[in-house]
């Protein structure tokens, strides 16, 4: 089983103002990417080179709510909230999550893009566990192409920081899945006073920093 670092989550109430800020910040604009019907959010993404990218997401107006909606909507702000595993093989992820003691939920999850392509993918969440964003979720492209193959942005990422007051239980259930082995750096767990993330990235206008308390989906 191969594990790496998908994407990152920058989550907000408003996309236009998320596309316009990752702008402000990076000189890149991202590419609006589209709805996650049923679910109630739509996004924009930009790349992180190599297949990785960074997701801007937030409620859909134009949707009557949906399960990622209802997480997002107490937000007033836009910050970094969770980020993603990429995994080759699910089903023997779901077998190694349940023996560390957790159980795993699966949404099976599409999208059409801009340029009328439909997009499919599995989501898989760790359930019953204390550290919210701060733990990845997972995702299974099957045979969908990468996103980040279409994406040609020069934003790259130096750093994500994994914040957590004590950073020992999480260290080890990342270790219990075999994470390290899968991402390596640039990811670091590390001690903070209160759980968070920290990205460190660097983009047409040089070094800038993404942070947010890695609330993570109700799921």
């Amino acid at each position: 089983m191969t594990l790496a670092l998908d994407h990152l989550l920058y989550a907000g109430p408003d996309l236009e103002r998320s596309i316009l800020e990752l702008r402000r910040l990076s000189g890149e604009t991202p590419v609006v990417g589209g709805r996650h019907v049923g679910f109630g959010t739509h996004n924009a993404v930009l790349g992180l080179g190599g297949d990785a990218y960074l997701e801007a997401i937030a409620p859909d107006p134009e949707q009557d709510g949906g399960p990622f909606a209802a997480s997002l909507q107490p937000m007033r702000t836009t910050e970094l909230h969770a980020w993603c595993v990429r995994t080759d093989d699910p089903d023997g992820l779901v077998s190694v999550i349940e023996a560390s003691g957790h159980g795993v939920n699966r949404y099976a999850m599409s999208r059409t893009t801009s340029d009328g392509d439909e997009l499919s993918w599995e989501l898989l969440f760790a359930t019953d566990h204390p550290w919210a964003g701060a733990a990845p979720f997972f995702i299974h492209w099957g045979d969908t192409p990468h996103p980040a193959t279409r994406l040609e942005g020069s934003i790259r990422l130096r750093r994500l920081a994994v914040q957590q007051h004590d950073p020992a239980a999480l260290g080890a259930w990342l270790d219990a899945i075999g994470l390290p082995n899968g991402i390596r750096e640039p990811v670091m767990v590390e001690s903070a006073p209160a759980r968070g993330l920290r990205a460190d990235l660097s983009g047409r206008r040089g070094p800038f920093a993404l942070r947010g308390g890695a609330g993570g989906f109700r799921l």
